[in-house]
């Protein structure tokens, strides 16, 4: 097959968990026979025009097309956020040159859902993940401007003050949607659908808000299959009025040749190392950790060590630095390539992902898993299914700093605890069984659709 994975973002700009599936789906395919193009948005906010332009190159044998446009001169860039109608007529003609069979949509984020669109155009079939919550949410994480969980987009005012407070460009509004109640935001929101507010530019753009929810579910129903790593994520689209006979739940697998030499390579030690892996961000709950850890009574040489990208919420590392600068223990290890894992995991011994929003299931719990560490997770989203499946370590409240101290406090006291849950930890599903699924889910939907036009 002639197959277009297109995704929000990719190598070498963004290294996420998103991004290491992507790469390696693809080269999976590749190595297969199938012909394989990756589609992603390099920029949606630096070029002069919403016209979309786009450069070709290659990154680890899988080609890659690189779209560039500027949302934010788009006529609505809150609908155009979420369908890019330029980005549509790009894509229908990239669809057609490249002699597409199946459009593979890893995540539909800066490219929209025009990549939806354009293939059901061209009567292509098309599968898409779901990745976190974007289908869902405005924002993606189910996590509020005032930092509680979210259920999801019942309430549109909260959409709102969300949206506004994760927008940059959007900050000159913060300080009235902070000051009124929600149900007046959502009242206010209500009266921009009336006709006579269509030539208000700020009307418009509520109303694309409000639109959202609807038209993601108009598209989902014409996908030929949904994947979800976890059944909870399925959980929470079918709660949010996605078709549940669309939802196929398969588990993420990994490329685990790298963890088959661990035990080689693994460095000894005479305490306990703890790590977190992630962006260092305030969703990630990194500082968690860290005051958990300056709370600990007996350390006993226990280290935790925070790797991750630390610029892209500057603002929150620096105030974590000045938390982590009283505790010598704790160490900033900065960021490393993916291809150094199995280097960065030979140093670890818990694997901490105290995050404070529904985590879906992080690859680096696979591939702690596939290492034979074990982790110590929030106890919310798909991190408990991971834990529970895997037998691969313990939970604990969301946000207890406490609560975390005492099993931290726990494991340093009773090292034997790290090692026995090592040896009960599962082995992690490989890349190869994740694809099976996936070809199947392909050739069902190739063979339900009449194919290019």
């Amino acid at each position: 097959m002639r197959i277009v994975i297109t995704v929000n973002a990719f190598f070498p700009r963004s290294s996420g968990g998103t991004e290491v599936y992507t790469l390696s789906l693809a080269q999976h395919l590749k190595a297969l026979g199938h012909d394989v193009v990756v589609v992603t948005c390099e920029s949606h906010v630096s070029s002069d025009s919403p016209e979309v332009t786009a450069s070709e190159d290659v990154w680890q044998g899988i080609s890659v097309q690189r779209l560039y446009f500027n949302v934010l001169r788009a006529p609505n860039p809150v609908s155009y956020a979420y369908h890019n109608p330029c980005v549509e007529a790009y894509l229908r003609e990239f669809y057609r040159d490249f002699g597409a069979n199946l459009v593979y949509v890893c995540h539909p984020g800066n490219v929209s859902t025009a990549a939806i669109t354009a293939a059901r155009e061209l009567r292509l079939p098309v599968v898409t993940a779901a990745m976190d919550f974007w289908y869902i949410c405005p924002v993606s994480q189910l996590l509020r401007h005032d930092r509680e969980l979210c259920s999801g987009p019942d309430n549109p005012a909260h959409c709102l003050v969300c949206y506004i407070h994760q927008r940059r460009t959007a900050r000159r509004y913060r300080w009235l949607v902070d000051r009124l109640p929600i149900w007046l935001l959502e009242w206010g929101m209500q009266k921009c659908l009336s006709p006579w507010m269509a030539h208000s530019w700020h009307a418009r753009m509520v109303q694309a808000l409000l639109r959202r929810k609807d038209w993601m579910l108009r598209v989902l129903e014409e996908v030929d299959c949904i994947v979800s790593p976890s059944r909870f994520l399925r959980g929470r689209l079918v709660e949010n009025g996605v078709p549940p006979d669309k939802i196929v739940v398969s588990a993420h697998g990994i490329d685990a040749d790298w963890a088959r030499s661990i035990s080689q390579v693994r460095c000894p030690s005479d305490h306990v190392r703890f790590t977190f892996i992630g962006m260092i961000g305030w969703h990630k709950g990194a500082h968690i950790a860290v005051q958990a850890f300056n709370r600990l009574e007996r350390p006993c040489g226990a280290t935790l060590t925070l790797y991750g990208d630390n610029q892209h919420f500057a603002r929150y590392f620096r105030q974590l630095s000045r938390q982590m600068d009283r505790n010598p223990l704790i160490t900033y290890g900065g960021r490393f390539p993916h291809s150094q894992i199995a280097e960065v995991l030979s140093g670890v011994d818990v694997l901490v992902m105290p995050s404070v929003w529904y985590e879906n299931t992080p690859m680096v719990m696979y591939e702690a898993f596939a290492a034979k560490i074990p982790v110590i997770a929030t106890h919310e989203g798909g991190m408990v299914e991971l834990i529970d499946e895997f037998e691969g370590g313990w939970t604990f409240p969301r946000g207890d700093v406490d609560a975390l101290a005492v099993l931290v406090q726990r494991l340093i006291d009773c090292p034997q605890h790290v090692s026995e849950a090592s040896e009960r930890i599962k082995p992690v599903r490989t890349l190869d069984e994740h694809l099976a699924d996936l070809m199947m889910i392909y050739e069902q939907a190739c063979g339900g659709r009449g194919g290019q036009t």
